[in-house]
């Protein structure tokens, strides 16, 4: 069971979560959301050691933090150098089960933005196509690739 207490933002619980299912000293973490505009959240992840002359090991720890939430889902979690930046963080006020589908595939030859979208459309709706590739992201900010296919309907 996690002593971590229960806390309003479910995307800073989650990565508390994993920084301490991977052996992290919470203690020592500092988690923090940065909201930059409107649908734009971050959180920050940074080494805050008791002790100022454990500072020397900011980066190393950064490199630590960035390779347990690679593994624990946040692919997108960057390093960069004194923190751990983790972008695209579904606000604090999303609801637990919701999820973020996105397919996506290239279109070559549209005149504009529009064209490009009614093309996807059409080959989203291709019976040809019988699978596709999802981004799904939670409502903490992993995300996981799945492929889905039709079911055989002969």
């Amino acid at each position: 069971m996690s002593s971590i207490p229960t806390l309003a933002d479910p995307a800073i619980t989650a990565l508390r979560i994993a920084l301490e299912q991977a052996g992290h000293d919470l203690a020592e973490v500092l988690v923090e959301r940065v909201e930059l505009v409107d649908q734009l959240h971050y959180v920050i992840v940074r080494y805050n050691p008791f002790d100022a002359e454990n500072f020397k090991r900011e980066e190393e720890m950064s490199t630590s933090y960035r390779d347990s939430l690679h593994q624990a889902g946040w692919q997108g979690a960057l390093d960069l150098g004194s923190l751990v930046l983790v972008p695209n963080i579904p606000p604090r006020d999303t609801a637990p089960d919701s999820y973020i589908a996105s397919w996506s595939i290239a279109i070559d030859g549209a005149v504009n933005n529009q064209g490009a979208a009614d093309q996807a459309r059409e080959r989203q709706l291709d019976t040809g196509i019988t699978e596709a590739l999802w981004d799904v992201t939670d409502a903490a900010g992993r995300s996981t690739q799945i492929l889905t296919q039709d079911p055989d309907l002969s």
